[in-house]
């Protein structure tokens, strides 16, 4: 099957209009920080976010539900993993090096056993 027109077609794209899809307009400033968060939680319930941390997760304990305590426990050590890493970032690789040194043997009365051979086969 042939068609009658052999020769390609260029075709050229017309500009898109942007249009405000919902984002941040550039240039704008985060009005709400995490920091601002806590100290509301802080004010509305009078107790410090990380103290309520801790009162859910002994009464997720407590109420023996397993999961909200599964919950908690990926919260609280994807914060100490977090914190860990930051700390060995910056610590630019000090942290990994060994602080100490074995001055002496550690089991000096260790002494390696005189093994004998039995020889079974002549009895």
């Amino acid at each position: 099957m042939t068609t009658k027109n052999t020769t390609p077609v260029k075709t050229v794209a017309k500009p898109v209009k942007k249009k405000y899809t919902g984002g941040r307009l550039k240039g704008a400033k985060n009005t709400v920080t995490s920091d601002k968060i806590l100290q509301q939680i802080a004010l509305q319930t009078g107790k410090p976010f990380p103290q309520l941390l801790a009162e859910g997760y002994h009464a997720s304990i407590i109420a023996c539900d397993f999961n909200a305590r599964l919950q908690y426990e990926k919260l609280i050590l994807s914060k100490v993993i977090a914190d860990k890493h930051e700390m060995d970032i910056h610590s630019m690789g000090q942290s990994l090096v060994n602080n100490f040194n074995f001055t002496k043997a550690e089991l000096p009365e260790w002494t390696e056993p005189q093994l004998k051979i039995i020889d079974a086969s002549s009895k």
